[in-house]
């Protein structure tokens, strides 16, 4: 991810909170590249230290830039028609995944 898309998903998360919602298995990649571009805790609440350990095995084998693209057309397709809505489906088997992170909510 780029510094640029950084500061564009920080901003739109300081502006709605629940939006994070909209990335669903995504958010915990998506959150720790925010953390890796430098943003913290100061920056944005949403990234403190809580992840949700069941998506990592939906990660592996994938490259950081076929995480990050797939999260962001995930995230404008889930917006679309369930905004910021905590129930999103897993792409990779269609199962049911109900996105909370404790730092946020």
């Amino acid at each position: 991810m780029r510094q640029g898309q950084g500061i564009q998903i920080v901003a739109l998360l300081q502006r709605e909170p629940m939006y994070y919602r909209n990335f669903g298995i995504f958010w915990w990649f998506i959150k720790r590249e925010l953390k890796r571009l430098g943003f913290t805790k100061d920056n944005l609440p949403h990234l403190g230290d809580f992840e949700d350990p069941r998506c990592e095995q939906y990660y592996r084998g994938r490259s950081a830039k076929e995480l990050e693209e797939t999260a962001l057309v995930f995230q404008v397709e889930h917006a679309q028609h369930k905004y910021n809505s905590d129930h999103s489906f897993i792409p990779y088997d269609n199962e049911v995944y109900i996105i909370k992170d404790e730092d946020v909510e």
